[in-house]
């Protein structure tokens, strides 16, 4: 399972502002998105206030400027953020998302089928809050072999294949805000999409030990051609 760690998405003045509007945010059960009464107990940020415009435009600002979230996620298309919070108590057991994010939306009106719809290739999971202030809610994945549990500083995002089986432990202590992405990503295959990751990384190393050397220029003529015939736009 290829889960990427993305430190510092936010600076941690944009986390203390974001961390300020969320005290002002109207939040609803969290079931709005997905989930029934057995699965899945938590709060999200109702869309399109005020306070989740504002959380938007600095959250999603951020991401897209991200040189190492591009470079690892390659997004095609991608979500809106959702905006949850887990107060004690909370959780959100063992689950697979939806393949497709809109598909078959209550909200959809009359606009064309396809409008907006984004396949779910990776989920993002953008810490909010100090993992110090609060017990319980790490993000946990099952594997054949092992399972991972993750809990992450503020601002800093983990990055997961969608289709692996994933929860939210149980709040024991403090409340757990995070933002929640769905990307479409341009190298769906996980495999391949490893693979231009490495060539990326193996580039970068080079250039480090021995810029504009000509080994740095094949290396870079590997990643981008690679990418090129693999990457599906």
């Amino acid at each position: 399972m290829f889960i990427s760690k993305i430190a510092n998405i936010l600076t941690q003045e944009n986390v203390a502002r974001v961390q300020k509007i969320i005290e002002k945010g109207k939040f609803v059960d969290g079931r709005i998105s997905g989930g029934n009464e057995r699965s899945k107990k938590n709060l999200e940020m109702v869309p399109e206030t005020e306070q989740y415009i504002e959380m938007v435009n600095i959250v999603e600002s951020a991401v897209r400027k991200s040189v190492e979230f591009n470079l690892t996620a390659f997004p095609r298309y991608m979500t809106r953020p959702i905006f949850s919070r887990y107060d004690v108590g909370m959780y959100y057991s063992s689950h697979v998302d939806n393949p497709v994010m809109d598909f078959m939306s209550k909200d959809h009106g009359l606009r064309p089928v396809g409008n907006n719809y984004v396949r779910s290739d990776l989920s993002m999971t953008l810490f909010l809050n100090d993992p110090d202030s609060y017990d319980g809610g790490e993000l946990i994945f099952e594997g054949s072999v092992e399972t991972i549990k993750v809990k992450s500083k503020s601002g800093s995002a983990i990055l997961y294949p969608t289709g692996n089986r994933h929860s939210v432990a149980p709040i024991t202590r403090g409340v757990r805000h995070a933002a929640i992405f769905w990307i479409q990503t341009m190298f769906p295959v996980e495999a391949q999409r490893q693979l231009v990751y490495d060539a990326r990384r193996l580039m970068n190393m080079i250039e480090n030990l021995t810029p504009d050397s000509e080994l740095f220029h094949f290396a870079q003529a590997h990643f981008f051609n690679l990418g090129r015939i693999l990457a599906q736009v």
